[in-house]
C-alpha cells in the first residue's frame, strides 16, 4: 500500500465534519507557512494536499468547498510567486475560517456592523 493510499484511507475514515476540520487546519497551516517563507517544498506540498483533501470531502461537497479547491489548484500551478506571498497567506487564512465554519465544529461568529 502506498503512502498516498494510507493517507486517503486515514482521511476518509473520518466523518464529513472532521474532514472539513482537517481541510481547514491545512489551509491555516498553509497560511502560516507562507507568511514565514523559506519553505517552498512544504508550501507546494500543502497546496497539493489541500486540493487532494477537497477532492475526498464527499459527494455532497458544498459549492464553497469546490470553489476553494479550484482556487487553491490555480495557486498550485503558479507557486512559488513571491510577489503574491502575502495574498496567498491572507486568502488561505480566510478560506480556513470559511471551511471551519462550514464544518459545524465551531460556533458561527456573529457579525456586527
Amino acid at each position: 500500500m502506498t503512502d498516498l493510499e494510507k493517507l486517503r484511507l486515514r482521511f476518509t475514515r473520518d466523518n464529513y465534519q472532521v474532514r472539513l476540520g482537517n481541510l481547514a487546519s491545512n489551509l491555516l497551516r498553509l497560511s502560516n507557512t507562507v507568511k514565514k517563507g523559506g519553505h517552498p517544498d512544504l508550501e507546494k506540498k500543502l497546496l497539493w494536499e489541500i486540493c487532494w483533501m477537497a477532492e475526498l470531502i464527499g459527494d455532497n461537497t458544498p459549492v464553497e468547498i469546490a470553489d476553494m479547491q479550484r482556487e487553491i489548484c490555480r495557486w498550485r500551478r503558479v507557486w512559488p510567486l513571491e510577489p503574491a506571498r502575502s495574498l496567498l497567506a491572507l486568502r488561505s487564512g480566510k478560506l480556513s475560517e470559511i471551511v471551519l465554519e462550514k464544518s459545524g465544529l465551531v460556533a458561527s461568529r456573529s457579525r456586527s456592523g
